[in-house]
């Protein structure tokens, strides 16, 4: 498919719902991951003001327990390169760029991962130009995410996006129904806009957990502003090789509409094996409200002061965030 060619609306949603329905029919390895999902047990907590479901589910503990250190890397070999992966599983080619699979571990039905052709890292500047065409040729009907190389990518190694229907992570709720509300004043209010043009950017107020969202018509301009706001939290929290975040798009009523968790740290101080440890790695779906906990002991041991704890160290501190909004608004006029 042509880099430039048109996509009509719809179409690319059709060939991915056929193709799960044709690998959930053809692909054991699948099959066996939909019905580890279907048989997940949940429970729901919340942490400041966000809705959060805690999901145990056993076919995730190989993302959950992945070694993403350079040693453990280069000892196996690319599980998303094309000459690596299951026979069985098949891809829908997406603009001569990426190929999109579906993932044999879901967290939600559908679940799916876009992968790069090209043996390539996980890095973000490459990932925003397929992050906001895909889900503009999803047509709204699927919300386009991503990954960090230390914010929850078990592949750190070879650039992908992750896809889900519209509505599936409980964050976008909650978001939707903070864009829709009327009166800015009212006191459920959660977001602060501290810059309208070209694109329209808000934080999340100090009560609430770290996000920073960003609304544009133009894919063009809502693009150097994410780009923006990568320098922004590089500035603020250097890491290597790129500032640590999870980042989603989705497109509606003709609009992007995108928001990024920032990140502190890969995972909290007590994940690990052992049995006083928590096997919990937050990525981008964690973070946006489905926690998932492949251990049942674990899962069984949950708290909401547990939860917090996650969330808190996952993510950027209040104090960094802060001057994060300030430069943001700076730069904005503001």
């Amino acid at each position: 498919m042509d880099m430039q060619q048109a996509i009509s609306p719809g179409e690319l949603a059709y060939q991915l719902s056929a193709l799960w329905q044709r690998q959930t029919e053809t692909w054991e390895m699948l099959a066996e991951g939909l019905a580890s999902l279907r048989q997940a047990r949940t429970r729901t907590f919340h942490v400041n003001g966000w809705r959060v479901t805690a999901q145990c589910n056993p076919a995730r503990i190989k993302s959950s327990g992945a070694q993403v250190d350079a040693d453990s890397l280069a000892k196996r070999p690319c599980f998303l390169c094309t000459e690596n992966r299951p026979a069985a599983q098949a891809a829908v080619p997406y603009r001569d760029r990426w190929l999109i699979l579906c993932n044999p571990a879901p967290l939600f039905e559908p679940h799916y991962t876009v992968v790069a052709i090209d043996h390539e890292p996980q890095r973000v500047g490459p990932a925003i130009e397929g992050l906001l065409s895909m889900s503009r040729d999803l047509d709204g009907r699927y919300t386009v995410f991503y990954n960090g190389p230390a914010s929850g990518a078990s592949a750190p190694d070879h650039l992908h996006l992750q896809a889900s229907r519209a509505g599936a992570l409980p964050f976008e709720t909650q978001l939707a129904a903070q864009l829709a509300a009327g009166d800015p004043a009212n006191g459920q209010r959660w977001l602060e806009w501290v810059r309208d043009e070209p694109v329209r950017i808000a934080v999340t107020h100090s009560s609430r957990l770290p996000v920073i969202v960003l609304m544009g018509d133009s894919k063009d301009a809502i693009a150097a502003a994410l780009r923006e706001v990568v320098i922004i939290l590089g500035q603020v929290r250097p890491v290597e090789p790129e500032p640590m975040l999870n980042l989603f798009a989705t497109y509606t009523e003709e609009r992007w509409i995108t928001w990024l968790f920032p990140r502190g740290a890969h995972r909290p101080r007590f994940y690990g094996t052992g049995e006083d440890d928590f096997l919990i790695s937050p990525g981008a779906a964690d973070l946006a409200g489905i926690v998932v906990s492949p251990r049942s002991r674990d899962f069984e041991r949950l708290t909401d002061e547990t939860m917090q704890t996650i969330f808190h160290e996952a993510l950027l501190p209040a104090e960094s965030f802060a001057k994060v909004r300030d430069l943001l608004a700076r730069k904005g006029g503001r």
